[in-house]
């Protein structure tokens, strides 16, 4: 049951950049005739090249490195939807909103896609561990740049309260 569920998320993904298409194409017809085969043409093809890689990730077995091109593909759509933006080119920011909503979107789902594969896959970096000066007791991330800013050098909660009095 769990493989169906997983199978359905890849499918929601192509669905949801098929939808994305759908919305797109017809803001694109709007944008100035002096942009038709330049910048249009230029979000039509990041767009087509992202549903490729839909496609393409979801027929095969190894998928981390077709996810990371179209998260790559995927970032450059959103750079050239914000210059369309910036140029004033989308009638109305509504218009703006919702494609960038629906990009959003899409690079959620594609990060944790991304994210899962890695995982089963092995290829997750490691969680970098951070030990406490004084004590030489481990400590998190988070105290680990408390005690940085404030006191310029690891310690753990014990040891800043300590170095405190």
């Amino acid at each position: 049951m769990e493989e169906t569920g997983k199978y359905e998320t890849q499918l929601v993904i192509q669905q949801e950049v098929y939808d994305m298409l759908i919305y797109a194409y017809p803001l694109l017809d709007n944008f100035p005739k002096s942009q038709k085969f330049s910048l249009v043409q230029d979000i039509k093809k990041s767009m087509d090249a992202v549903l490729k890689y839909a496609i393409t990730v979801n027929k095969k077995y190894v998928k981390t490195t077709t996810l990371e091109k179209m998260d790559i593909e995927l970032s450059a759509l959103k750079v050239y939807v914000r210059l369309a933006h910036d140029l004033h080119y989308f009638k109305g920011a509504n218009n703006y909103m919702e494609f960038s909503r629906r990009l959003n979107k899409i690079g959620n789902m594609l990060g944790g896609w991304i994210k899962a594969e890695k995982a089963k896959s092995g290829n997750v970096l490691p969680e970098k561990t951070y030990v406490c000066a004084q004590c030489g007791s481990k400590i998190t991330a988070k105290s680990y740049e408390y005690s940085m800013r404030n006191y310029g050098k690891a310690l753990c909660y014990l040891c800043q309260k300590k170095y405190r009095d």
